[in-house]
Formats: structure tokens, sequence, C-alpha cells
């Protein structure tokens, strides 16, 4: 058995080790000789999958350690017989919480005043539905818009499903949504120069999905034109090549890493790895072999109990429980090493190419911890609500001795 994988998926080594031969590469660098003999194929997003990179290769099994699938030709793959894994839903948690953290810093700067901002969610599945629940239980007018689901009726009755214009209509928008350019719901380009214009003033818009959802000049041309819009990007249309004017103009901008924690990016390899033990027959391998597999979660061998001090001042704060999210999530300082890196960046890119330097910059973002792995201490010097809201997100609150 021998399989190919990129070498930055998170644990790849220590989760696939001992199925067989690993052979592990620059994930943007696999090319077709590297697939030959192979009988796996192990990406990230930064790699597309399609039958130039697989023909007359050995790959029977493709693992996308991703929730979005556009740079994987899953028509291809399926009428040629190679199976296809995904991660779909990994990282969720992950991505509701770097949303959490983007609305903390635009609060904490002024650029939200209203207590219970109304939220329009914009795809309602793993990802945004999470989000749609949560900032209804923190008490958040929500108004969720997902055609496809609509279209199941009664599968999803916890939401009252609404047409983009209504979700538009919010004080931040949020989009989860995949990116796809057929079908009857085609998202590529989705909020377009029409759809932008209809952004109130002073609105929020969060893209943590793809970057083709949003038209990046109708966008830049609304930024430009009327700065009454706070943006926050973490995904572009072009990745790894960023627009800079973009990028400067954006209240936040980050580097593709609003699905990076160590829980989330553990979860994923190991969900990749339930499915190619189940895809080529494992179960009969050894317990040691499946160790890894079988790891549940937040407990599985990654660092936890990461500490928080609530500084004492906070807890005449009516932000602090913002503070707490802001903190952890860093948001602001993030951006602007990013924005600062996007408009530096030379013409000429030697001796690091763009898509090099975008990887370094995301990479220390892995040790990112969710909410449930923080420690808080001194919570008792907070608001009572504060601590309920945040014990909602999942926080482990704890006095100081």
């Amino acid at each position: 058995m021998k399989i190919v994988a990129d070498k930055d998926i998170f644990a790849v080594e220590r989760i696939f080790g001992g199925f067989g031969e690993l052979v592990l590469l620059p994930g943007r660098g696999i090319g077709r000789q590297d697939l030959v003999d192979a009988d796996a194929l192990l990406v990230r997003s930064v790699r597309a999958v399609d039958r130039s990179l697989l023909r007359n290769t050995g790959v029977g099994f493709v693992g996308a350690a991703t929730s979005g699938l556009d740079h994987i030709d899953s028509e291809w793959l399926g009428a040629n017989g190679v199976a296809l894994a995904h991660c779909r839903g990994a990282n969720a948690w992950a991505v509701v919480e770097y949303c959490l953290g983007a609305i903390a810093s635009l609060r904490l700067a002024g650029r939200i005043e209203t207590r219970y901002p109304s939220i329009g969610v914009i795809g309602a599945g793993a990802i945004g539905g999470r989000l749609a629940r949560r900032m209804r239980e923190l008490g958040h007018k929500v108004v969720v818009c997902d055609p496809p689901l609509a279209e199941l009726g009664g599968t999803r009755r916890e939401f009252v499903w609404r047409p983009l214009p209504h979700a538009l209509d919010c004080d931040i928008v949020s989009l989860h949504v995949p990116l796809t350019a057929g079908g009857r719901h085609p998202t590529r380009h989705l909020l377009d120069a029409a759809a932008l214009e209809r952004l109130r003033p002073g609105a929020v818009l969060i893209n943590a999905s793809r970057g083709g959802v949003v038209d990046e000049a109708a966008l830049l041309a609304r930024l430009t034109h009327g700065p009454d819009l706070h943006c926050v990007v973490d995904v572009w249309q072009n990745e790894p090549e960023v627009d800079a004017e973009l990028a400067a103009k954006a209240a936040l901008a980050t580097p593709h890493i609003a699905g990076y924690s160590e829980q989330a990016k553990w979860g994923a390899t190991a969900m990749l790895a339930r499915q190619f033990a189940e895809h080529f027959s494992l179960a009969s391998a050894s317990r040691e072999d499946f160790a890894a597999v079988e790891v549940p979660g937040v407990d599985a061998g990654i660092k936890t109990g990461a500490n928080l001090a609530i500084p004492g001042e906070w807890g005449r704060d009516r932000l602090a429980h913002w503070r707490v999210v802001d903190r952890c999530l860093g948001l602001a300082s993030l951006s602007g090493r990013f924005q600062r890196w996007a408009l530096e960046r030379p013409a000429d890119p030697r001796p690091c190419p763009p898509a090099e330097e975008f990887d370094r910059l995301r990479r220390p973002l892995l040790a990112r911890q969710e909410f449930p792995a923080i420690k808080l201490t001194g919570a008792q010097t907070l608001s009572r609500s504060q601590q309920r809201w945040l014990r909602r997100l999942g926080f482990a609150l704890r006095a100081s001795r």
C-alpha cells in the first residue's frame, strides 16, 4: 500500500504511518509522476485533483483534508472509479469561532455599536447551521438563507428559510456556501455588485467560505467609493495570490485560516483515516494501526488546557466577554501582519514564491485552541450574564486561586 500525501496535513505521519508506505511531499508540488504506482492520494485545498493529475496512475482513493471540494474534479473521479473522501464538518466549530472572533474585534474597535446586531447566515450546512444556532442562543436575530436546503422541505424545520435579499438586509452577513458554477443555485459571484450595493451602511460582511463567492472587483469598488462597509476576508479569489488593495481596505484580512485549529485539523485527518480504512477493508488491522483512527477529538493526545487569565479590571467592562473572545483569536494583530505582507510583497517573488509565503503565514495558526480547550481563570470578576455567555461558547471557567 503506497500513500502519497501533502506533508502539511496535520498529524498525517502519526495517523497514516501504520497503513503502509507513506510518501510525504509539498502539497502544491505533487505531480502525476509521484502517483504512477500510488494507491492513495491525500491533499489539502492547495492541490487541484483532476484527470491531468490522476490519469494512468494507480490511485484508487483520494482523501481531501478539507470541507470544500471545488479543487477536486469529483465527476471525473466518480466516472473512473476513484473513491473520494472529505472532511466536511471537521472544522465547523473552528470557523464559527473565527466569525465570533471577527465580530469581537470589530465590536471592540467601535465598528459594531448595536448590542445584539442581526446576522444573515448564507449557507446553513455544517458551518453556517452551527453559526446560526450559536448566534440565536446568544440572543441575536438570525436570518438564514439556503435555497438548496429550503427545497428539501421539512428536513430542517429548525430554520425559517428566507430569500437572499432578507439576509443581506442584516447588520452582519456571513457566507458559508461551497463554490459552485452550475446547477440551480450557483454560488460563484453570489455577491455581485448589485448584492453588495444592497448591504446597509455600516454593515459587516464576513467571507470565510470561498473567495470566488464574492466578486472581488465589485467588493473593492464598494469599499473604494463607499467606505461604509466593514469587510472581513479570509478567502481569496486567486489564492495564494491576494489582491493587495482589497486586503488593505478590508477591516480584517487573514490568509484562509478560519478553519485552522489543532482540534479541527486533528479531527479532519482522523476522519480521512476512518474513510480510508473502510475503503480498503482494513477492519482486520491491528489495534496499533487503528489507534490513531479512533481518536475522539480534543482528548486524543493533542495539547489542551490552554489558560487565559482575565484581568481584574475587565470585571467593570460591559464588553469583557467579547474581550475574551478577541484575546483567543487575535485577529486584529494577524490581519495587520497579513495586510503588510500583501502590500509589501515584491512584484518579482524570488527567492520565495507567494505560495510558499502564504503557507508560511498560515502554519503557526495550527496551534490555535478552540474554546472548549481553554480554561478561563479569574472569571468571578465578570458579571453572571457574561459568565453564562462564555459558558455557552464552551469555555471552562475557573476562579482565581
